[in-house]
């Protein structure tokens, strides 16, 4: 009798940042990838043919029968102790008659929430008698790094670790390698493995992004194509290959979507010669906001750092400077999405913006919780939408979004800040993401950045404290600037966009705190198509 084999990784976020080392938490990535990757730990245990779904630490194949399907969970069980030490997977089995495939695919879902609810937490000793821990992780350490050496001047060992990063470090350059394919005719470019080569700006801005980026719905989507499947019985042939064309098509549209981040980035990138010594410029609209790009081994380093790709979830490391830009190009893909069998699949984004070398782990939880944050949004309005939200800094330990925005942003009845934002809005008067960037910020006439505001900074700054206010405060404001502005004959009268023109209020809510707050940060990246080849002259 046929069996399907569903395989779930567990604890892949933790996994992947145990350690603060941005090189680490890449090679953890890959090994996650290669966890259930076609040419990773499921290569030569089961025919290509055979494999319904492999990625992003999940993968669904078809044995022959139960003995086939059993011994291959303990070959792969014991490839992943050996190869991936640290990872856990639970393992579900579901046989069925033929015609009952799509049936089978249902119910394996609930089989193996069974066995990540009872299944047996594993335990081990960690090393009693040793007594030195791994500098990265804390855990016990068996071994040393390689990179450094006995220290004969200050008596100094090399660096102790645990087997879970000696592991890492010795696929470094394969995981740094998997990633290779995004920078095709992109030649002297590569991805950073430091946090110190993202382009971070010594003594001015020295922040980082997290970007994670998780599809809408999907399981929901998924759920309903199979139960379609089923109401027509559809026959197993059918089900396999509609089932491996929407499961590659999300890989795909995943890929995509990040392909285009690099692009973006590559494109906005100029060369120029000064005093005799090239230079590699990130430009944008703001170009008090442009940086240089740091050079490592003879290479360019891009400000972007790929971490975590498996269908629709993606997650990335840029320069702060860039990361909302990205973020928006990132959900522009999904935004335009067309998966077989599943229709449009959107996706939100949230975004953690941090300082360079503060605890990678809390600012990737950030990000989930903001991703989080906005898909309520979206599922709040019952809409078919992309939606994002972003925090500047770290938040206490466990502390919910929620919780952050009223101890911050809460002025009974307002509240000053109008996060999470839809992307776009076809509504004039509801506020989005690309409002609040290319009006409210950027607009020539009426943006906090265009002509009329840009030579009023400190006017600009005190809506930090008007808007306490409330609309009221604002709209006085206004009223009084605009009176003095023409004792004084200036022609430009100052004003805000629509639909908060009048006060800079919407509803109870105001968008002009989470403006100030990008004022100096939020980079447009430049995309004239020309891409890095046509070097500046000086």
């Amino acid at each position: 009798m046929p069996v399907l084999t569903a395989i779930d990784v567990l604890g892949v976020q933790r996994f992947i940042f145990s350690s603060n080392r941005l090189r680490d938490a890449v090679a953890g990535s890959y090994l996650v990838h290669w966890s259930t990757s076609r040419d990773g730990a499921l290569e030569g245990l089961v025919p290509k043919e055979k494999i319904l779904l492999a990625g992003g630490g999940n993968a669904i194949v078809e044995f022959d029968s139960a003995e086939k399907a059993r011994k291959f969970a303990a070959y792969y069980s014991r490839s992943l102790y050996d190869n991936a030490y640290g990872l856990e997977a639970a393992i579900a089995h579901q046989s069925f008659e033929p015609g009952g495939l799509a049936q089978a695919l249902q119910n394996i879902q609930t089989e193996l929430a069974r066995q990540k609810v009872e299944r047996v937490p594993a335990a081990p000793l960690l090393g009693l008698s040793v007594t030195a821990s791994c500098q990265e992780t804390g855990q016990p350490a068996t071994g040393f790094d390689t990179d450094t050496k006995f220290d004969t001047d200050t008596n100094e060992p090399p660096v102790p670790l645990s087997r879970d990063v000696l592991n890492r470090r010795g696929v470094n350059e394969e995981a740094n390698a998997h990633w290779s394919e995004y920078l095709i005719n992109k030649d002297g470019f590569n991805f950073p493995m430091e946090m110190d080569h993202l382009g971070r700006t010594m003594g001015d801005t020295s922040q980082i992004g997290v970007v994670h980026v998780d599809g809408n719905g999907v399981g929901k989507k998924i759920a309903s194509w199979l139960s379609r499947k089923i109401e027509d019985q559809a026959d197993d042939d059918t089900v396999r290959r509609e089932y491996r064309e929407w499961s590659r098509a999300i890989d795909e549209l995943g890929k995509e979507a990040f392909q285009t981040v690099t692009d973006r980035i590559w494109r906005a990138i100029k060369k120029e010669i000064t005093e005799g010594k090239e230079k590699a410029t990130v430009k944008g609209k703001q170009t008090d906001l442009s940086f240089e790009l740091k050079r490592h081994e003879g290479k360019w380093m891009l400000p972007l750092r790929p971490i975590l790709l498996g269908g629709d979830d993606l997650t990335f490391v840029c320069d702060g400077r860039i990361a909302l830009d990205l973020a928006e190009t990132a959900l522009a893909v999904f935004e335009g999405s067309d998966v077989p069998h599943l229709g449009k699949i959107t996706a939100c984004a949230g975004v953690a913006i941090t300082r360079v070398h503060a605890p990678f782990t809390r600012a990737y939880e950030l990000a989930g919780k903001l991703c989080d944050n906005a898909k309520a949004l979206v599922k709040q309005k019952d809409i078919s939408s992309c939606a994002l939200d972003w925090h500047i800094g770290l938040s206490r330990p466990g502390e919910a979004v929620t919780s952050i925005r009223e101890r911050q942003y809460q002025v009974n009845p307002y509240t000053l800040t109008c996060r999470p934002y839809r992307l776009s809005s076809e509504n004039d008067d509801e506020l989005s993401w690309r409002w609040l960037s290319k009006t409210l910020l950027d607009d020539p006439e009426v943006g906090l950045r265009g002509k009329k505001w840009s030579t009023r900074r400190n006017k600009v700054k005190a809506f930090a404290e008007l808007v306490r206010e409330g609309p009221g405060g604002v709209k006085a404001a206004l009223e009084a600037w605009n009176v003095t502005a023409k004792e004084w004959n200036v022609a430009k009268e100052l004003c805000l966009p629509e639909p908060i023109a009048e006060n800079g209020f919407h509803e109870k809510h105001t968008p002009l705190l989470d403006a100030l707050e990008l004022l100096d940060l939020h980079l447009v990246l430049e995309s004239d198509g020309q891409g890095q080849g046509g070097n500046e002259k000086p």
